[in-house]
């Protein structure tokens, strides 16, 4: 079950960040634009490397 709630996390917070990079674009922030892409992609590595501890951890 731990696993299903960091994926819910993980969207959730990717998809927050996502839309606040979209409204960052729109008002014409290359800079926050850009650490705002950043940020998601460190989410994603974060999330993706603890699904894959958890699931090592169960073997």
């Amino acid at each position: 079950m731990p696993a299903v709630l960091l994926m819910v996390i993980g969207i959730s917070l990717s998809a927050f960040l996502f839309y606040s990079m979209m409204r960052s674009a729109e008002n014409g922030n290359v800079v926050m634009v850009i650490l705002l892409a950043v940020a998601i992609s460190i989410v994603a590595f974060v999330v993706t490397q603890a699904m894959k501890f958890h699931r090592y951890k169960d073997l």
